[in-house]
C-alpha cells in the first residue's frame, strides 16, 4: 500500500512537471510569436517609409521654364505623402491620413544654398478660432560665424563672406566666390592667416559639412520639440524629440539635395507603449552637371547636360524625364550633344552634298 502511495505521489509530481514544462513552452511560443509580430510590423513600417521617401526625393527635381532643372519641394512632399498613404492603405481615408501625418512632426528638404523645414503651425484666424496647418519655413542658410565673418556655405565650393568688421573692405560687405579664390582675391588678410580653414581643402570640407549638419539638426530639433503642444491637442501624449542620427549617416547627405523625415511616436504591435521612432533620409545623389535630358532631333535622340544652353531654346524633349548617367542615355539610343558633351559620340551626318 505504501508503495502504491509513493508511486501515486511520483506520478502526480511527474504530471505537475509535464504541465509546468508545457505551460512554459506555450508561454515562450506566445512571447516569441508576439516578438516576431512586432519585428515584422516594424520592418513593414520601415519599408513603407523607405518607399515613400524614395518617391519623394525622386520628384524633388522638375523641369521648369525653358527646360531648366528646378527644385520643387512641393512636388517632393506631395509624392512622399501620396506614397505613404498608399503604402498604409489609407489613400481614400482623410481622417486616418490626418492621424498618421501627426506622427511626422517635420520634414527637411535641402537645396544648394539652404534648406526648408515643413512643420505644423498653430494660428488664430480672424474669427478668433485656433487652427493647425502644415507650412514651409523660409529658406534657411547654411552658415558658420567667427570673429571676422559670417560664412554662407553651399553644397559645393562656393561661399559668401559677410565682412562684419570691415577687415576686407567696408563693414557689412558681402563677397561671393569659390573658397579656393580667397587667397588670390584677398592676399593681405589670408597670407597673414596661413592656418585659416579656407586655405585647406580638408579643413574646408570638414568645417562646411559640420556647419551644414549643425544648422539642419538644430532647426529640426527646435521644430520637433514644438510639435508636442500641437500633438497633445490630438490626444497624442508621446514626447517628440529629434532621434539621433550618426555622423556617418549625416555625411552621406551633405553634398547633394536630400530629404529628412522624422516619423515618431507611431504606435504598433500589441504591447502598450511600443512606438515607432526613426529619422529617415534620402539623397538625390545627383547634381545638375550629372543630369541629362533627351532631345528628339529628326530620326535620332541627343542627350544634353541639364546645364546645356541648348535646353534654353525651344527644342523638343523626348520624354521630359531626367537621366542620371550617359549609359542610361545611350541605352535609349541617344547621341551626345556637340556643345555640352564634345568628347562623346555624336550623331552621324547623313546629309548628301
Amino acid at each position: 500500500m505504501k508503495g502504491i502511495f509513493i508511486l501515486m505521489k511520483i506520478y502526480h509530481l511527474v504530471l505537475a512537471f509535464v504541465v509546468l514544462i508545457i505551460s512554459t513552452v506555450v508561454i515562450a511560443d506566445i512571447k516569441t510569436d508576439s516578438l516576431m509580430n512586432v519585428i515584422n510590423e516594424k520592418e513593414s513600417i520601415d519599408r513603407k517609409l523607405r518607399v515613400a521617401i524614395d518617391d519623394g526625393i525622386s520628384n524633388l527635381l522638375q523641369i521648369g521654364e525653358n527646360n531648366q532643372l528646378i527644385v520643387s519641394k512641393e512636388k517632393a512632399i506631395d509624392s512622399f505623402y501620396a506614397s505613404l498613404y498608399t503604402n498604409f492603405g489609407i489613400l481614400s481615408d482623410k481622417g486616418k491620413q490626418a492621424e498618421l501625418s501627426m506622427y511626422i512632426p517635420i520634414i527637411a528638404v535641402t537645396e544648394e544654398d539652404g534648406y526648408y523645414i515643413y512643420y505644423y503651425q498653430e494660428y488664430i484666424s480672424q474669427d478668433g478660432g485656433s487652427h493647425i496647418s502644415q507650412r514651409w519655413s523660409e529658406k534657411l542658410p547654411y552658415y558658420y560665424e567667427d570673429e571676422d565673418f559670417i560664412y554662407g556655405f553651399t553644397l559645393d565650393e562656393n561661399i559668401s563672406l559677410y565682412d562684419k568688421n570691415g577687415v576686407l573692405g567696408e563693414n557689412g560687405s558681402v563677397y561671393k566666390l569659390n573658397y579656393k579664390e580667397v587667397k588670390n582675391v584677398f592676399p593681405t588678410y589670408f597670407t597673414a592667416r596661413p592656418s585659416h580653414f579656407l586655405l585647406s581643402e580638408e579643413s574646408f570640407y570638414l568645417l562646411r559639412k559640420g556647419a551644414i549638419q549643425e544648422c539642419i539638426e538644430s532647426t529640426m530639433t527646435y521644430h520637433t520639440s514644438l510639435h508636442n503642444h500641437i500633438a497633445s491637442q490630438y490626444g497624442i501624449t508621446y514626447n517628440f524629440a529629434l532621434p539621433q542620427m550618426s555622423e556617418d549617416i549625416w555625411m552621406l547627405y551633405l553634398d547633394n539635395l536630400c530629404m529628412f523625415v522624422v516619423f515618431q511616436g507611431y504606435p504598433y504591435g500589441n504591447e502598450v507603449g511600443e512606438v515607432y521612432n526613426r529619422i529617415a533620409s534620402a539623397g538625390a545623389k545627383i547634381s545638375k552637371d550629372r543630369t541629362y535630358y533627351l532631345e528628339q532631333v529628326k530620326w535620332y535622340l541627343v542627350y544634353h547636360k541639364s546645364t546645356c544652353p541648348k535646353l534654353k531654346e525651344n527644342i523638343l524633349l523626348y520624354d521630359n524625364k531626367p537621366y542620371y548617367s550617359i549609359k542610361d542615355c545611350v541605352a535609349k539610343g541617344a547621341y551626345g550633344c556637340e556643345i555640352c558633351c564634345p568628347n562623346e559620340i555624336h550623331a552621324p551626318d547623313y546629309t548628301v552634298p
